[in-house]
C-alpha cells in the first residue's frame, strides 16, 4: 500500500513539474508589456519591485488569457506565441500614443481604428525601433528556453482543457468584478481616471486597462431625476440682455494644434509667425483658452465649445464624439437655427472622422461641408487654411440671413518634418535646440503663419463687408513637438518637476472679434465650454437655460480643471454638482432640462456637401484621340465620379467642372448621367440628380 502511494505520490509531482511552468510564462509577458510602454526595461523591473501588488493583479490577467489560449490551442508554447503577438502589438500601439501624446492606449480607442490609421500614415518616420528590437531580442530569448527546454513544451489533453478554460474564466471574471473575492481591494489597488497617465505608470498596462472597462459606460447619478432637474433649471438666474433687432453672423473656428509658440522665451523667431493674432488680443475680448488635450483628441475641445459640456466629467481619455454623440442634443448650432440662424459645419477632412458627419447632425447643423466638397488645395500633407476661409467666406456670403459657422482646420496638423511648407519663411534658433527641434520648430511658424493669415483674410472680408460678425478663433491644444515632448524640453519651456506642467501645456490662446460693437477688450483665462455661452451674451442673443447657467457659473469659476488642480483653482466637487447633472440630463439622461424647445431638436434637414447637386448641362468635347465629357451644374462635388449608364469613369475637376472620358462605343446621342461622391471608406455619401442626353429635358429638372 504504501510503495502504492509512493507511486501515486511521485506522479502527481512529475505532472506537476511538467505543467506548472504555465504558472511562470505570464511573467515575462508582463514585463514585455510594461518595457514597450515604458520604453526602459530598467523602468519595468523597477514597477515589478515597487508596486508588487499591481504588477500581481498584471500577472493574474495575462495568465488568465493565457490559460484560455492553452484551453483553445492545448499547447503552451502555441498559446505563449499568440500572447507574445498580442502583447508587442498592443504595447506598442501604446507606447507610440504615449511618446506622441503622453498618454497609453485605452479601451474606447479601440473604436477609433480608422481614424488612427488615417493620421498615422503621416507618422511613418516615428518608427519605435528600440521597441522593434525588445520585441526581436524577447522573441530570441524565449524561443532558445522553448527550443532547449524540452520540459516546457506542454501539451494538454481535452479534459485538461475544459480544466483550464474554466480557470481562465473564474481568473478574469475574478480580477473584473472582484466577486467572489474582492482581489482589487485585499491589494489596495488604486483606481486613478482623471489622470491616465499616472493611473498607467502606478496600476501597469493590463491592470490599468481592465480597470478602465468600468468607465467605457457612464452610470447614472444616485440624485439624477426630473424634480432635481426642474429646481436646478428653476432657480438659473436668466439673462435679460436680449436685442432682436441685430443678429450678427457668429463663425466659429477651430485653428489645428495652435499655440503661441513665441511665449518660449528661450526660442528666438526672425519674426513674428502670427502678428494679426497678437494685434487683435489687446483689442478684444481674448486670452488663454485651458484646453482638455494635448497633441490629439481635437473633437473634445470642439465637443465643449459646441455644446457646452465639459469633457472633465467624462472618462479621461475619452471621446464624446465617437462613444456618447448618438442622439441630437442641443448646441449652439441649434440654439442660432431656432432663432433663424443658418447653420453650417466645415471641416477639411474625411466625413466620417470622429464621427463628424453624424454628430453635426445631432448638433442640429443644416449643413456639412467635408473634404469630399473641397476643391484639392494641399500645402504639407492637409488641406489648406486658405481653403477653409474661402468656403467659411463663400456660406456667408451665399445666405440671405445671418449665419452660425463653425470651421475647423488641419494645414498645421502634425508631423512638423522639416521643410513641411516648403523652404523655412521664419528661422529660429535658440540655446541647446537641436537641428531637429530647430526644423520642427520652421516648420510649425510656417503653419501658425498660415493660420494667422487664415485669421486676417476673414476679420478682413467681414470689417469691408459691414455685416455685423463675430468671430471666435483659437487653438485647440498644443502641437505635438517630438517624442517626449522634446522641442519644449530643449527650449527649456519645460523643467523637471514643473509646477506650471498642466498650464503651460494645456493653454491655446483665442480672440473674439466683432466689427460692430464698441471697444470691449478683456484678458481671460477660460475653458472652451464658457466660450459660446459668453459670445450670446456679449452680442445680446438669447440663450437657453443651460447656456446661461453656465454663463453665471463662468464668473465665479472661469475654468474647470482636472480633479487634481481644484484646490488650485478654489474649486470643490460640490460647486460642479448642478453642472454635471444638467450635463448627464443632455448628453445621458432625458434632456428634461430642454422643457420648451425639445420637440425642436433634431427636427432640421441636414445635408452632406455644398447643397442639393444639381446637374444643369452635360457637353462632349472631341479631343485628339478621345471624347471628354463635361459637367456644369450647382454644388458640384470636385471629388465627385461621372457615371454614364452606370458606368464610373475615371474623373477630374477642371475650371469648375467635372470631366472625364467618354466611353469608346457608347452612344453618344442618348445616355444617362450621374455623379456620386464616394468616400476614402468606399461609402457612397452624396448623389446629383439623373440627367438625361437625348431624353426628356423634363426629367432633368
Amino acid at each position: 500500500m504504501t510503495n502504492k502511494w509512493g507511486q501515486t505520490a511521485l506522479k502527481v509531482a512529475k505532472y506537476a513539474l511538467y505543467k506548472v511552468h504555465i504558472l511562470l510564462w505570464p511573467i515575462p509577458l508582463v514585463l514585455l508589456l510594461e518595457f514597450l510602454n515604458r520604453d526602459s526595461i530598467t523602468k519595468a523591473l523597477k514597477f515589478m519591485i515597487q508596486h508588487p501588488n499591481e504588477f500581481f493583479l498584471n500577472y493574474v490577467i495575462i495568465l488568465g488569457l493565457f490559460l484560455f489560449f492553452i484551453a483553445v490551442t492545448s499547447r503552451t508554447q502555441i498559446a505563449f506565441w499568440i500572447m507574445t503577438v498580442i502583447v508587442s502589438v498592443l504595447g506598442v500601439i501604446s507606447g507610440v500614443k504615449i511618446k506622441m501624446l503622453g498618454v497609453p492606449l485605452l479601451p474606447w480607442d479601440i473604436v477609433l481604428t480608422a481614424e488612427t490609421a488615417d493620421v498615422a500614415q503621416n507618422f511613418s518616420d516615428l518608427i519605435p525601433w528600440k521597441m522593434l528590437g525588445g520585441i526581436a531580442a524577447f522573441a530570441i530569448i524565449c524561443g532558445l528556453a522553448i527550443n532547449f527546454i524540452k520540459v516546457i513544451r506542454a501539451r494538454f489533453k481535452w479534459k485538461e482543457m475544459i480544466v483550464l478554460g474554466t480557470l481562465s474564466i473564474a481568473i478574469l471574471f475574478t480580477a473584473y468584478t472582484d466577486n467572489p473575492w474582492s482581489m482589487k481591494k485585499a491589494l489596495g489597488i488604486v483606481k486613478i481616471p482623471w489622470n491616465q497617465t499616472q493611473n498607467y505608470e502606478w496600476n501597469g498596462f493590463a491592470l490599468t486597462s481592465m480597470l478602465n472597462l468600468d468607465l467605457v459606460f457612464i452610470s447614472k447619478p444616485d440624485n439624477y431625476d426630473e424634480e432635481t432637474i426642474a429646481t436646478i433649471t428653476d432657480n438659473i438666474k436668466r439673462r435679460t440682455n436680449i436685442d432682436s433687432n441685430i443678429k450678427p453672423n457668429i463663425i466659429v473656428i477651430l485653428s489645428e494644434s495652435l499655440f503661441d509658440a513665441t511665449e518660449m522665451t528661450n526660442v528666438k523667431f526672425s519674426e513674428d509667425p502670427i502678428p494679426h493674432l497678437h494685434s487683435l488680443m489687446g483689442k478684444y475680448p481674448s486670452g488663454k483658452l485651458f484646453s482638455p488635450q494635448f497633441g490629439g483628441g481635437t473633437a473634445n475641445v470642439e465637443f465643449e465649445v459646441l455644446t457646452g459640456n465639459s469633457t472633465r466629467f467624462l472618462p479621461q481619455g475619452s471621446l464624446a464624439y465617437i462613444q456618447y454623440v448618438n442622439h441630437p442634443m442641443d448646441s449652439i448650432a441649434n440654439i442660432m437655427s431656432r432663432q433663424g440662424y443658418s447653420t453650417a459645419a466645415i471641416n477639411p477632412f474625411h466625413n466620417w472622422f470622429f464621427n463628424s458627419r453624424n454628430v453635426y447632425r445631432n448638433f442640429g447643423f443644416d449643413k456639412f461641408i467635408s473634404q469630399e466638397f473641397f476643391v484639392p488645395e494641399h500645402t504639407g500633407n492637409y488641406f489648406s487654411d486658405r481653403s477653409v476661409a474661402e468656403k467659411i467666406i463663400a456660406e456667408a456670403d451665399q445666405s440671405s440671413g445671418p449665419d452660425m459657422i463653425f470651421a475647423n482646420t488641419m494645414e498645421n496638423h502634425a508631423p512638423y518634418n522639416k521643410n513641411k511648407f516648403g523652404p523655412s519663411e521664419i528661422k529660429v534658433s535658440g540655446a541647446g535646440l537641436s537641428q531637429e527641434s530647430i526644423d520642427m520648430l520652421e516648420s510649425y511658424a510656417g503653419g501658425m503663419r498660415r493660420a494667422d493669415q487664415m485669421l486676417k483674410t476673414l476679420t478682413d472680408h467681414f470689417e469691408k463687408k459691414g455685416e455685423p460678425t463675430v468671430i471666435l478663433f483659437f487653438g485647440d491644444h498644443l502641437a505635438s513637438l517630438g517624442n517626449n515632448l522634446k522641442v519644449y524640453r530643449e527650449a527649456k519651456f519645460l523643467n523637471d518637476g514643473d509646477p506650471d506642467f498642466t498650464k503651460k501645456m494645456y493653454s491655446t490662446p483665442f480672440v473674439i472679434w466683432d466689427n460692430y460693437l464698441p471697444p470691449h477688450g478683456e484678458n481671460m483665462f477660460v475653458s472652451p465650454s464658457f466660450l459660446t455661452p459668453y459670445i450670446l451674451n456679449m452680442i445680446d442673443r438669447e440663450g437657453t437655460p443651460y447656456t446661461d447657467y453656465l454663463y453665471d457659473f463662468m464668473q465665479k469659476h472661469p475654468v474647470i480643471p482636472p480633479q487634481s488642480m481644484y484646490n488650485e483653482m478654489h474649486l470643490t466637487t460640490n460647486d460642479l454638482t448642478d453642472y454635471r447633472l444638467l450635463q448627464y440630463d443632455s448628453l445621458f439622461g432625458e434632456q428634461y432640462s430642454y422643457t420648451g424647445y425639445k420637440n425642436l431638436i433634431g427636427k432640421n434637414k441636414f445635408i452632406l456637401g455644398l447643397g442639393t447637386m444639381v446637374i444643369d448641362s452635360v457637353d462632349l468635347e472631341d479631343k485628339s484621340n478621345e471624347t471628354q465629357i463635361v459637367i456644369h451644374g450647382s454644388n458640384i462635388a470636385p471629388s465627385g465620379t461621372i457615371e454614364v449608364n452606370g458606368k464610373a469613369l475615371d474623373t477630374s475637376w477642371n475650371n469648375g467642372a467635372l470631366t472625364a472620358v467618354f466611353p469608346k462605343g457608347m452612344d453618344r446621342t442618348k445616355f444617362d448621367v450621374k455623379i456620386k461622391v464616394i468616400d476614402s471608406q468606399k461609402t457612397l455619401i452624396a448623389q446629383s440628380n439623373v440627367y438625361s442626353v437625348g431624353g426628356s429635358a423634363a426629367a432633368n429638372k
